[in-house]
This record gives structure tokens, C-alpha cells and sequence, in this order.
């Protein structure tokens, strides 16, 4: 159920040849085998049948993930979800931006929440749904721990937040992302009401013309260029790429 809804689909469909081709290769071979092939014969259409409502529910579910992440279209609305809501929306995100994802379980997840693959990497994906306390680096420490046992090539940590200057440089440092929420709008394409973007500042985000990251719209609070916007790294400020808008 937690896996993508074609995998149950596909599953259901093979129980047939599956156990025609089990049946034949068991028959007459003994007692015992013999047995097991006509019970090989009764059975599938009930594994089959479970597999085919397993995979309607992982469908449904789905469903669901993408009418809240198409409804929740502004920092402020995803900041009022559920914890658990949230990580089901970090999760379409990610899909959106071509992963194939699944959701742990919920309940102890050993500093995961989502299991992304892409071009035969793994990702872990913790979420961190915090409003007011900023994420820790024992979060960070956490989440490199799955990591190594988990054999994942990545880690990326996500919070509407903010994250402690120690996660920052624990992070770097392990090569871990953190996606705070001005970040986390950014990847999802929402509306960030405390920073509203200029009318003209609407084409395709460039790439750093330093490290080729991500850009994000910002605003320059002082200097000469006082309230205009610009484009800057996403790795600020490690790296301090610019470029007009």
C-alpha cells in the first residue's frame, strides 16, 4: 500500500501465470509438491484479489496527496498542515520533480520519512514540521546515522522553519541539504506572502553562475539596491551567487 499504486496493479495481474507456471513445475514431482501445486491453483485469485486492493488504496491515497498539494499553494497554508499531512506533501513535491517516492510507516521511522530513488540513487528525506523551535543538529546527526545504515547516496532535511547555525554547518560539512521555508516554497512553487515576489520577476529560476545550485528570489534589504529583487544561491552562504532579475 505504501508502495506506488502500479506495483500492486502489476503484482495482481502476474498471480495467474504465476502460479500456472509453479503448478506445473511442483505437479508429479512428490506427495508433498504435488499438493502444493493444487493448492498453488486455489489460492491465487486471493492473492491476486489482495494485491489488487492494495494497490486501489495506494491510488486513492495518491489521489488525495495531489489534491493537497494542488489546494495548499502558499507558505502560510503549508505551515497549517499536519505533520503527517506534511510529509505527504514534501512527498508529491518530490515526485512533481520526477523521484519515485515512498513513504515510511508511520510511527518510529529511524529519522526517516521518505524513501526517494532517481537516475540509481537513494535519498532519505527527513520532514520536520516545526513552527517555532529552529531544527537542531542532533536532527542532522540523525539523519546521517539512517543514512550510513541505510546504504543512501543522499539526506536532505525539510521544516517550515529555520534550522540552528550548527545544523548548517553540520550539514555542509556531511553534505547533507536542509530546506528551510523560504527554500521549501521555493521547491514547490508556491507564494511566500512574507516575501512576495515583483510582477517581473516571474521567468524559470537560472543556475548559480558560481556552483550551479538552485537560485532563489530574494529581496536586498539594504545598500543601494534596497527593495529590488534578485536571484541568489540556494547555498548561501557558503556560496554567494547572484544574478539580476
Amino acid at each position: 500500500m505504501v508502495l506506488p499504486w502500479p506495483v500492486g496493479a502489476v503484482m495482481a495481474v502476474l498471480c495467474y501465470p504465476s502460479a500456472l507456471l509453479l503448478s506445473a513445475f511442483w505437479a508429479n514431482k512428490s506427495p508433498m509438491l504435488s499438493g502444493l501445486s493444487k493448492a498453488t491453483l486455489m489460492l491465487w485469485p486471493f492473492l491476486a484479489l489482495l494485491f489488487a486492493i492494495a494497490s486501489l488504496i495506494s491510488y486513492l491515497n495518491q489521489r488525495k496527496t495531489k489534491k493537497l498539494y494542488s489546494e495548499n499553494r502558499t507558505i502560510s497554508q503549508i505551515r497549517s498542515l499536519s505533520w503527517l499531512q506534511f510529509e505527504s506533501y514534501v512527498g508529491q513535491a518530490f515526485r512533481e520533480n520526477g523521484y519515485i517516492v515512498v513513504e515510511t510507516p508511520t510511527g518510529p521511522d529511524g529519522g526517516v520519512d521518505l524513501v526517494l530513488r532517481k537516475d540509481g540513487d537513494k535519498t532519505y528525506v527527513q520532514c520536520k514540521h516545526w513552527k517555532v523551535n529552529k531544527v537542531g543538529v542532533e536532527k542532522v546527526r540523525e539523519l546521517l546515522g539512517s543514512m550510513t545504515a541505510g546504504g543512501a547516496e543522499h539526506g536532505v532535511l525539510v521544516t517550515t522553519g529555520e534550522f540552528t547555525s550548527a545544523a548548517k554547518a553540520f550539514a555542509t560539512q556531511h553534505g547533507i541539504k536542509l530546506l528551510n521555508g523560504d527554500e521549501l516554497s521555493y521547491f514547490v512553487r508556491v507564494t511566500n506572502e512574507e516575501d512576495e515576489l515583483s510582477p517581473e520577476s516571474d521567468d524559470p529560476a537560472p543556475p548559480c553562475p558560481r556552483c550551479s545550485s538552485i537560485m532563489i528570489k530574494r529581496q536586498a534589504k539594504k545598500g543601494g539596491n534596497s527593495g529590488r529583487y534578485f536571484w541568489g544561491c540556494s547555498n548561501f552562504p557558503k556560496c554567494r551567487g547572484k544574478r539580476s532579475i
